[in-house]
């Protein structure tokens, strides 16, 4: 990866395939998500929470496999998801901050000069012929801004969570159904049991905030484990069959 400030003369000439933004995630089993999505990852994915090893600080995340580089949704070709998330869909480009010697303190938005959806047989460019923003680099900024708008609202109610001590771990301890078992650990969700137990005066501050939407969101997202699973023994079912066929 090599991440670049995007310059609309400089790089005027880049042509992108953004389909190849999926392939990013084939080995990912965890994409970070922000507020916004909650509702719509929610009929798809678990709703996650997971703490930066260097900070300690909690993030929100999608989960998609049951192990480290596991992606169950990866087809082979593409994610085959009903939503996508902002931060797959967003590649090549990403966030970054001025140069401090500028003397400015915004975001910027950088590109990775590296990445794989930079194609010669590309689709899509950054700038219109007259020099103008592209409707494609248009979806990117907007994008890129409810990612960063999100992360505030993302932030509160992690904090809000943590000061009411609802999140607990999830530990799955499962056995497939071809008798290999998985342990999975490290991660966090709101638990339902202490949601239920606060009293009026917090579940009041849980609506005044705004976050009790998302709230249920994580809770009933953690439903979704289970498609998980269930996506888990079918690949294992067909690597089996697969390997059947070449004896």
């Amino acid at each position: 990866m090599h991440l670049v400030e995007l310059s609309r003369a400089e790089h005027s000439g880049l042509k992108i395939n953004p389909a190849l933004a999926e392939a990013s995630a084939a080995r990912q089993h965890l994409i970070p998500v922000v507020a916004s999505e909650f509702r719509k990852a929610a009929t798809q994915y678990p709703l996650v929470f997971a703490k930066n090893p260097e900070t300690g600080r909690f993030a929100c995340f999608v989960l998609n496999g049951l192990e480290p580089e596991e992606n169950l949704f990866w087809s082979g070709t593409k994610m085959d998801v009903a939503y996508l998330p902002l931060n797959i869909r967003r590649r090549p480009f990403f966030v970054g901050t001025a140069d401090p010697a500028s003397g400015a303190n915004d975001n910027v938005l950088c590109i990775d000069i590296e990445s794989p959806c930079l194609t010669a047989a590309g689709q899509k460019s950054i700038v219109d012929a007259d020099g103008s923003d592209s409707q494609y680099l248009r979806e990117i900024l907007a994008i890129v801004g409810e990612l960063v708008d999100g992360q505030k609202r993302t932030s509160s109610l992690i904090d809000t969570v943590l000061s009411l001590d609802l999140l607990s771990p999830i530990v799955l301890d499962i056995v497939l159904e071809d008798g290999k078992s998985l342990y999975v650990e490290g991660l966090y969700s709101i638990d339902e049991n202490r949601f239920r137990s606060l009293d009026k005066d917090k579940v009041g501050m849980l609506w005044d905030e705004g976050l009790m939407d998302l709230v249920y969101s994580v809770i009933i997202s953690t439903g979704q484990i289970y498609n998980l699973i269930r996506l888990r023994n079918e690949r294992e079912s067909l690597n089996r069959a697969w390997r059947n066929n070449e004896k």
